[in-house]
């Protein structure tokens, strides 16, 4: 796959370009920098004419050739039917050849059976964030945004998504505050402030300690193979 950001304006972004060709990538960037902003203009919910894949532009496309191709996973699990419940709700995501069979494969891979058939509206704000995660498997778009997808999850399940991240078959595109999370995964990595791309490239070398020192100043302490808020 192909997606090319062209000189993207927004009310919080300013000028973004960049192009993905076949590879996963973290976008990191302060509170406000414009990260879901982006990751909603990709696909089109917030419209642009400045988003094109595979040549196409994405505001264009028809929504089974949209869905297709890429799949947003918000941060926060919103349901409009008060009574539709877990296993209801990810029926709603069975895209791109899934099939009903892969709902309980999904809801054991990431050890969430029991809430099958729990209504939406009564599970806890981690258990949700593992729901959106399952939706975004079993839709298997060409592209999945996540944003933000180990907020409010204990250690044991953010070690359960990364590992889910890392295997996953398809495109990933991850949006995180978690700069441990975004290291560990190795993506390329978009960096964002105040709605501008101050970095773009590899894993590696934003994480060298000049490029995280110009980023960050003397906030971010790194202990090893963490990262580590300094406090003063």
């Amino acid at each position: 796959m192909n997606l090319n950001i062209d000189h993207l304006h927004t009310d919080y972004l300013n000028d973004v370009s960049f192009e993905l060709n076949n590879e996963n990538m973290v976008i990191l960037g302060s509170n406000g920098a414009g990260k879901t902003t982006l990751a909603k203009a990709i696909v089109n919910l917030k419209e642009n004419d400045r988003i094109f894949c595979n040549t196409k532009k994405v505001c264009e496309m028809s929504s089974e050739l949209r869905a297709r191709l890429l799949n947003f996973i918000p941060s926060k699990l919103e349901v409009f039917d008060e009574y539709i419940d877990v296993h209801e709700f990810l029926e709603l995501s069975l895209l791109n050849g899934t099939s009903h069979g892969e709902i309980e494969k999904v809801l054991r891979l990431l050890d969430i059976e029991h809430l099958a058939h729990k209504s939406c509206k009564e599970i806890s704000s981690g258990e949700s964030q593992l729901v959106l995660f399952a939706g975004g498997l079993l839709q298997n778009s060409e592209l999945t945004l996540f944003d933000e997808p180990t907020a409010n999850l204990d250690s044991d399940k953010k070690i359960k998504i990364f590992e889910l991240l890392k295997r996953h078959q398809g495109l990933k595109l991850v949006i995180t505050h978690d700069l441990n999370l975004a290291y560990k995964l190795g993506f390329r990595v978009l960096f964002l402030q105040n709605g501008t791309v101050t970095y773009d490239g590899s894993c590696e070398q934003f994480f060298d300690s000049e490029n995280l020192f110009r980023l960050f100043g003397d906030s971010i302490k790194r202990v090893d193979d963490f990262f580590m808020v300094n406090y003063r």
